[in-house]
Formats: C-alpha cells, sequence, structure tokens
C-alpha cells in the first residue's frame, strides 16, 4: 500500500531545471540551489550590462560636451554635424530640464538644446553652472 501512495505524491520539480527537488527540501522551496544560484548570477549579468552600456554613453557624452563647451566660449552655437563627428550621441539617456521655454538635455553636469538659427541646425552647450 505505502508503494501505491507514493505514486500518488506529485513530485516537485524545480522552476529552473524540471528535475525533482530533494523529497527533504523545505516546502517553500521552488528550485535547487544550484540552479538558483545559477539563474540570479545570469539575471544579474544582463540587467548590469544595460545598466553599464548605459552608464559608458553618459560617461562619452560628458567628455565630448565638456569639449565642444570649451570650443564655443561666446555661446554662438556649434554645427549639428561638428557635435555629431566628435562623438555627441543624441540617443544618450538625460535628464530634460527646461529653461526659457527651451528644453535642455543634461547628462551629468552638461548638457545641450538644439536650435535652428538661419536654417541651421546649432548645438548649445551648457554646464550646470549655466543655470
Amino acid at each position: 500500500m505505502e508503494k501505491d501512495q507514493e505514486h500518488l505524491i506529485a513530485k516537485r520539480l524545480c522552476n529552473r531545471c524540471k528535475k525533482p527537488l530533494e523529497e527533504e527540501a523545505h516546502g517553500n522551496r521552488k528550485s535547487h540551489p544550484d540552479c538558483e544560484s545559477r539563474y540570479k548570477k545570469q539575471h544579474q549579468k544582463e540587467k548590469y550590462k544595460v545598466g553599464n552600456t548605459a552608464k559608458l554613453l553618459i560617461q562619452k557624452n560628458e567628455t565630448v560636451a565638456a569639449y565642444l563647451y570649451k570650443l564655443d566660449p561666446q555661446k554662438r552655437g556649434i554645427s549639428y554635424l561638428v557635435a555629431l563627428e566628435q562623438g555627441l550621441k543624441f540617443d544618450c539617456p538625460s535628464i530634460i530640464r527646461e529653461r526659457f521655454n527651451k528644453k535642455i538635455f543634461f547628462f551629468d553636469k552638461y548638457g545641450y538644446t538644439i536650435e535652428i538659427v538661419n536654417d541651421e541646425h546649432l548645438i548649445f552647450i551648457c554646464h550646470e553652472s549655466d543655470l
């Protein structure tokens, strides 16, 4: 009779590898410790990759913006093409601040606005101290 009852008891399966969990495993356990550890490491690696990519892009834009800021001390604007050639990425994560009805896209300490002057797109770089 005991053997018949064993077949009626459902075996709990690991959520990760789908193999049976040990019978003496805690009732709340949903996966093997090794499987959970591997999953957690992989998940953290994937999350870090996205965060690291954004961080590197922001750091690069900060460096380029600092350089462009020094190129334009009179604040006359820099050609959109020159900004692109120097490596400014306009798809970089930024924080939008509004000042004088203009959107300023800030990375960290530097930001930029785009304006059309005489049919030319100009980039105006600003530092947080300018605000």
